[in-house]
């Protein structure tokens, strides 16, 4: 697999887990209830998978700036997420076209968000060795995969999250 790949897939694996996950987690329907991450605050899920994470790279001295930089902007995204989730009772109460004009400026919004963090991501992702890489590719935002469930492939297939 080609490198620049890699970098977007583990992007978007990051980033989905830190935006996406945990929002639609706090949101408390379908089978992510607020408890979906032990009861912590995205901030503090995402805080105690980044120190996982960090202690796996084992960085050197040298790399600990761009990782400070990389892994507070994903922080910061995560103190974030709470304010920035719409008000669902109100915008069941919009009619329809305006329901999906706000719907498609928030995707609007996102896809800027996941430009500047693969931007962030690739800046530090150049600082590592080729072993802190694969370390980096392998690592799960949200501790694995997960298997069985209504998400789940079951019977040994992945799961589609």
């Amino acid at each position: 697999m080609k490198q620049s790949t890699r970098m977007i897939v583990a992007s978007l694996a990051v980033v989905g887990a830190l935006a996406g996950g945990a929002a639609y987690a706090a949101r408390g329907d379908g089978h992510c209830g607020p408890g979906m991450m032990g009861g912590a605050s995205a901030e503090k899920f995402v805080g105690n998978r980044l120190d996982k994470l960090h202690s796996e790279l084992k960085l050197s001295a040298e790399q600990e700036g761009a990782w400070k930089t990389w892994s507070g902007a994903m922080q910061e995204k995560a103190a974030k997420m709470k304010e920035r989730r719409p008000d669902f009772e109100a915008m069941a109460k919009l009619p329809a076209p305006e329901r999906m004009a706000q719907m498609l400026e928030r995707h609007k919004e996102r896809q800027k968000e996941m430009e500047d963090a693969l931007a962030s991501l690739r800046s530090f992702y150049g600082t590592l060795t080729p072993e802190q890489q694969k370390a980096f590719d392998r690592f799960q935002p949200f501790g694995g995969q997960h298997r069985g469930g209504p998400r789940g492939g079951g019977e040994g297939r992945p799961g589609r999250g």
